[in-house]
């Protein structure tokens, strides 16, 4: 017996393993985990960078170490499949080692801010103009684009507040680009109409600006600055396109007299066939059929109604049985109204209805278990005491789902039917229940730090269902949830620098999606890019780090305003702040070229600290060393002559050496273009060349400290190029 062995088979805890104490099992949180792209040569962390689209296994990431390999075969054998990990829905829900936490993308808006040429040319075969647009009208009127070519400004409004205006507007414009090429063509969102926010120096243009939804007040300021506000347009060249309401075209056309159009409705036929051209659908066999359907339908309407057939056909349906489907939908109200259906709950006490109902609305179209406890947590939130029932008798969230006999509402799809009643639903609830908004934006707040595993699909409707409420009048709520969804968890990290683990990028992906979305919106952008200033200009690090996010998501679109809040950014103390503004920087300046580029960033080096210096220099060195388009040196000189005005010498060496450092990591045959405004900018001044040939060979320092032989060969070539120069000769 003394040589038995109880252990033979080594199924038993080795000897040296301690006991687990009473402490030791509670579950503990195992911290934030922040993945971060390489550093950056300031020292500067980068952000995550993989986007995560689902939820990953984690069973075969956590193998065990096995002391010898037994094949089981599918069986469960000693040494082998017998040692199993065992991880919990716990720890793959909060240990981001284990479980990637999915990330929604930025809202990017087709077809708004700056125009895309390829992408004008495709609305240009897609768009059925109307009569008096561009030729003369039936009756004889002087058209839409003979008044702008004339005039150089055009007032445009149509009886219907969505009867396609803005995309008239750019239809315009590409008009006029396709006789003078030099035209850029933009949508601009403007928070106060003036000469200064419109236009850009030495860059004609068609600036659309919609005022549909601006409030009487203002409308009344645009109208008394409208006359100096053409003179400026005329001077540069430009053209302006002014989308106005209904309501105030009159007083409008009378202020400036023969530039007012009114927009016709196109026959609706010829706009749904356009859209639906690719797809074999014979519509005059149809059109006796449905033809009362299509009747005095606006363009906007009617795409709406293409997009919506293609979506069925993409499902399966023949492209005529989905028409037909679409357009009976659109006039088909069957059963009670929903403000009948909730207070006839009400009236029942069907708490778990109403619960599910939002849910559904709130989650449209995410899975059965995560609608499900979205509704849970409305229960809890409103007091709601749940019997106890045996996990055995208990519904699942599907069955729970398929009760609630909401025709409407599709149990298979988890979506609304059709398109566009879970949004009424959610609207109503926000808009008709107001004792509940309260517990509804609790409710809404926490279900991202409760819910983990949504997917990024999920997380993107769930980001758009929330700017929803900005229609509602709920601007300032959309605004305390994306504040709230940025803020650092206390006691997660510490509360004077941004935080980048998991969690932290689950929440603010959201926010960043929920304010992309708001802050272009015509009604409540405008309280929103107010506040993303305000944040730019404040010191707290997650506001920052939103606000620098945010700017990147609409730069592409809005280069203006996303450069005017970065400007800011610049100088935050914050480390991953100053990474993303880089980062959104330089994507802004690669988006528009280096000529653009530089048009836009004019004014950093006003009042600029060192930081903002730096990033100024280092983007356009690399938007310049990356534009293969053929950049004139001399705008760049321009650049460098502004800074030469307005740089401390001190500042002034880093900067020519962090340019000369971004010149490196170009390709070799494009040093000389970048060398080439250095050179020019001393226009044969002494005292120039001196402090240029002094940056070089700190420069030179530099790149053999850091043994880098592109930085030390640029610098010399710089000093051979200087000393070429005879301060004698003009020139």
């Amino acid at each position: 017996m003394d040589h038995y062995d109880v252990d033979q088979f080594n199924v038993l805890d080795p000897p040296s393993r301690q006991p687990i104490t009473a402490a030791g099992r509670d579950r503990q949180d195992p911290g934030p985990f922040v993945r971060t792209s390489p550093v950056s040569e300031q020292g500067e962390p980068g952000l995550a960078t993989a986007v995560r689209d689902e939820a990953k296994p984690v069973a075969d990431t956590v193998a065990p170490s096995l002391r010898s390999q037994i094949e089981g075969h599918g069986n469960d054998t000693a040494f082998g499949n017998l040692h199993k990990s065992v991880v919990t829905i716990e720890t793959a829900h909060f240990n981001d080692q284990l479980f990637q936490l999915a990330e929604a993308r930025p809202r990017k808006r087709s077809g708004r801010g700056l125009q895309d040429r390829a992408g004008l040319q495709y609305m240009t075969s897609r768009y059925v103009a109307p009569s008096g647009l561009l030729d003369a009208s039936e009756c004889g009127a002087e058209s839409a684009l003979s008044i702008l070519r004339r005039e150089q400004v055009l007032l445009l409004t149509a009886k219907e507040n969505r009867g396609g205006q803005f995309v008239a507007g750019l239809r315009l414009g590409h008009e006029l680009q396709l006789g003078r090429p030099e035209l850029v063509v933009r949508e601009e969102l403007i928070d106060r109409l003036s000469d200064d926010d419109l236009l850009i120096d030495n860059e004609p243009a068609v600036v659309v600006v919609d005022l549909r939804a601006t409030p009487l007040d203002e409308l009344q300021v645009v109208r008394r600055d409208l006359v100096e506000l053409v003179k400026q347009f005329v001077a540069h060249h430009s053209y302006l396109v002014l989308i106005i309401p209904v309501d105030r075209a009159r007083e409008f056309g009378e202020f400036l007299h023969g530039r007012l159009h009114f927009l016709e409705c196109p026959e609706p036929v010829q706009v749904l066939q356009r859209h639906l051209e690719g797809i074999s659908l014979d519509l005059d066999t149809i059109l006796p059929e449905l033809g009362d359907c299509l009747r005095d339908l606006w363009p906007p309407v009617v795409k709406e109604i293409a997009d919506a057939t293609r979506g069925e056909i993409l499902g399966g349906q023949l492209p005529k049985l989905a028409l037909k489907k679409v357009l009976r939908e659109r006039q088909d109200q069957p059963g009670p109204s929903l403000r009948e259906e909730v207070r006839a709950k009400q009236l029942e006490g069907s708490v778990d209805w109403l619960a599910l109902i939002l849910a559904t609305a709130l989650l449209e179209g995410a899975s059965p278990h995560h609608i499900a406890e979205a509704a849970d947590q409305m229960l809890d939130l409103n007091g709601t005491i749940r019997e106890s029932t045996s996990p055995l008798l208990m519904p699942s969230p599907y069955a729970r789902l398929a009760e609630l006999d909401y025709e409407p509402f599709d149990v298979a799809t988890c979506r609304f039917r059709p398109v566009g009643r879970g949004t009424e639903v959610f609207r109503y609830f926000w808009h008709e229940h107001r004792d509940l908004r309260t517990t509804l934006l609790k409710w809404i707040g926490d279900l991202p730090r409760q819910i983990f595993d949504l997917t990024r699909d999920e997380l993107e409707r769930f980001a758009d269902r929330c700017a929803e409420l900005s229609d509602c009048g709920g601007i300032e709520a959309v605004l305390k949830l994306a504040e709230n969804w940025a803020r650092t968890k206390p006691g997660t990290i510490s509360e004077d620098k941004a935080a980048d683990h998991g969690r932290a990028r689950y929440c603010r992906s959201i926010a960043v999606r929920l304010l992309t979305t708001t802050a272009t919106d015509p009604t409540a952008g405008a309280r929103v890019r107010e506040r993303l200033l305000a944040w730019s200009k404040g010191e707290n690090p997650d506001l920052q780090l939103l606000t620098a996010q945010v700017c990147e998501g609409i730069g592409e679109a809005f280069p203006r305003i996303a450069l005017n809040r970065l400007k800011h950014l610049a100088d935050s103390r914050d480390q991953l702040v100053r990474y993303a503004t880089r980062h959104a920087t330089f994507s802004i300046g690669e988006d528009l070229g280096t000529s653009s580029f530089l048009r836009h960033v004019m004014d950093w080096q006003d009042k600029a600290g060192p930081a903002r210096l730096r990033l100024l220099v280092e983007s356009t060195a690399t938007v310049f060393a990356q534009d293969s388009q053929n950049v004139d040196p001399k705008s760049v000189a321009d650049f460098w002559r502004r800074a030469l005005s307005v740089m401390p010498v001190e500042d002034l060496y880093p900067a020519i050496a962090n340019w000369l450092g971004a010149a490196a990591e170009a390709p070799v045959d494009r040093w000389d273009r970048m060398i080439d405004p250095l050179v020019i900018v001393t226009d044969g001044d002494l005292r120039l060349i001196g402090l240029m040939h002094h940056a070089a060979r700190q420069a030179v320092r530099h790149g053999r400290a850091e043994q880098n032989g592109a930085w030390i060969d640029i610098s010399e070539r710089l000093s051979c190029r200087l000393d070429e120069i005879d301060p004698l000769t003009p020139s």
